[in-house]
C-alpha cells in the first residue's frame, strides 16, 4: 500500500509532467490556475502597500511550525508546486550555521523616528540612529551594500520620499547619516522597496504610485544622482528588489493588479545595462502561482544562481496535521525547480467544517546577506535564517511589515 509520502510524490510528479513552473512560454499559467487556485491574501491599500501581507486566507486549518506525519490527500487535493517536493533541510549546528554571518543588522522602529543597529547574534541594540525631523517612521525602507557598514534609507517626509546614506563604524557603535544626491520621489510616489548594488554604487527603487495600480523601477547612480526609470507595462507594482551578478541584473517581484494580469505576477530579472524604458524587457524567473502554491515574495541570490521564496499552500481540500502548508523554499533560478525547503510550516490541526477558512502566516523576506547564506525573515516571529537554522531575534513584532537589512 502506498505511503503518504508516495502519494505526495506522485501528485507532484504528475503536476510537473503537465507544466513547467518557470518557463513562461512553455506553460499556460493563467489557464492552469483559473481552474481552481484562488489567492486570498490581504493587501494594504494605496501606493504604500507593504511588501507582504500579514496573513493569507485560504481554507480551514491553523498553521504552526511543528506537526505530526502528513495525512493522506483528500478529495480535490491539488498537488503542491514547490513545498512538498523540496526536502526540508536538517539545520546544521549553530556554529556552522552562523559562520560568515554579518555582525549586526539595521532595523527601522516603525513606532519611533529612529533606526537601530542591533547585534546579529543576540538582537541587542548597539546604537540608535535618530532620523531627520518630520519623518514618518512607518514608511521607512532600509537596504545594505553588503560590506557590513554601508546602508541606504528611504524616508518619507510627506509628501516626498528622500534617500539617505548611513555609514556605521566597525563594531556598530558610531554612525554618520547624510542625504544622498538622488532626486526625491515626486508627491504621490513611494518606495515600496530599495536595494543597493554589491559595490555600493547604485540604488534600485521599487516605485509605487498612489492608488495601487501602477509602478516602476528606478536605478540611481549614487555618485552623480543620475536616475534611469523602467515603467510598468501592465497594471501592478514592484514589491521587492534584489541585485545579482555583481550588480548587472536586478530581480523584482511584480504584484499584479486584477485577475486579467495575474499571469504576469512573480519574480522577474531585469538587465539594467540593456536598452529600453519599460519592464517588458525583463525575463520572468518564477511565476507567483505554481500548482497549489502561491509565491508571496522572492529574492535572487547575489550570484543569481538561486531564488529564495516565501510560499504558502493555497489548496482548498482537506489537509491533515503535519502537512507542509507554508515556508521558505530555495529554487534554481535557471529551471525554477525546488532545491530544498529552508523553513517549513506545518498544518497543526485537521479542518473544522464549522469554520470555512484556514489561515497561513505568510513569511516575509526583509533581507539576504552578501553571501546568500543568511536571511532576515519574519514568519510567526522575526529572526535569522542561517543555512536553514532559524534563530528568533527581538526588534520586530511578529506578522508585521519589517524594514531591516544587513
Amino acid at each position: 500500500m502506498p505511503t503518504d509520502r508516495d502519494l505526495q510524490a506522485r501528485l507532484a510528479e504528475a503536476f510537473h509532467q503537465q507544466a513547467d513552473p518557470v518557463t513562461a512560454d512553455a506553460i499556460d499559467a493563467a489557464g492552469i490556475f483559473r481552474r481552481g487556485v484562488r489567492r486570498r491574501r490581504r493587501r494594504i491599500a494605496a501606493g504604500v502597500a507593504s511588501a507582504v501581507a500579514a496573513a493569507v486566507l485560504v481554507a480551514g486549518v491553523w498553521v504552526a511550525s511543528a506537526g505530526a506525519p502528513p495525512a493522506a490527500p483528500g478529495p480535490g487535493f491539488r498537488p503542491p508546486g514547490l513545498l512538498l517536493e523540496a526536502a526540508v533541510v536538517r539545520p546544521p549546528r549553530a556554529r556552522a550555521a552562523e559562520a560568515g554571518m554579518p555582525p549586526y543588522y539595521v532595523i527601522a522602529d516603525r513606532g519611533r523616528p529612529v533606526a537601530e543597529v542591533r547585534s546579529s547574534k543576540t538582537g541587542k541594540i548597539i546604537d540608535t540612529v535618530p532620523l531627520p525631523a518630520g519623518i514618518d517612521p512607518k514608511l521607512s525602507r532600509i537596504a545594505a551594500a553588503g560590506d557590513g557598514r554601508t546602508f541606504v534609507l528611504a524616508l518619507v517626509s510627506f509628501p516626498r520620499t528622500r534617500f539617505y546614506l548611513l555609514r556605521v563604524a566597525t563594531g556598530g557603535h558610531s554612525y554618520r547619516l547624510s542625504p544622498l544626491p538622488v532626486p526625491p520621489l515626486p508627491a504621490g510616489q513611494y518606495a515600496g522597496a530599495i536595494a543597493v548594488s554589491p559595490g555600493g554604487g547604485k540604488l534600485a527603487v521599487a516605485v509605487q504610485f498612489s492608488g495601487g495600480r501602477r509602478g516602476a523601477v528606478e536605478v540611481a547612480t549614487l555618485a552623480t544622482g543620475t536616475v534611469r526609470r523602467w515603467s510598468g507595462a501592465r497594471p501592478g507594482q514592484p514589491m521587492q528588489l534584489s541585485w545579482a551578478r555583481n550588480g548587472h541584473e536586478l530581480g523584482f517581484f511584480w504584484e499584479a493588479v486584477g485577475s486579467a494580469q495575474r499571469s504576469a505576477a512573480g519574480l522577474w530579472e531585469l538587465d539594467t545595462a540593456a536598452a529600453g524604458k519599460t519592464l517588458a524587457s525583463a525575463r520572468r524567473i518564477l511565476p507567483a502561482h505554481v500548482g497549489g502554491d502561491t509565491v508571496q515574495s522572492a529574492l535572487l541570490s547575489p550570484d543569481g544562481a538561486t531564488v529564495v521564496a516565501s510560499v504558502t499552500y493555497d489548496g482548498t481540500a482537506s489537509l491533515g496535521p503535519g502537512v507542509v502548508a507554508g515556508g521558505i523554499v530555495e529554487l534554481s533560478a535557471r529551471t525554477g525547480r525546488p532545491l530544498r525547503t529552508l523553513l517549513a510550516e506545518h498544518a497543526a490541526h485537521a479542518p473544522d467544517p464549522a469554520h470555512p477558512g484556514w489561515y497561513v502566516t505568510a513569511c516575509q523576506l526583509p533581507a539576504v546577506d552578501a553571501t546568500g547564506s543568511h536571511l532576515l525573515v519574519s514568519c510567526d516571529s522575526f529572526g535569522r535564517l542561517d543555512r536553514a537554522r532559524f534563530a528568533a531575534l527581538p526588534g520586530a513584532a511578529p506578522q508585521t511589515a519589517v524594514a531591516a537589512a544587513w
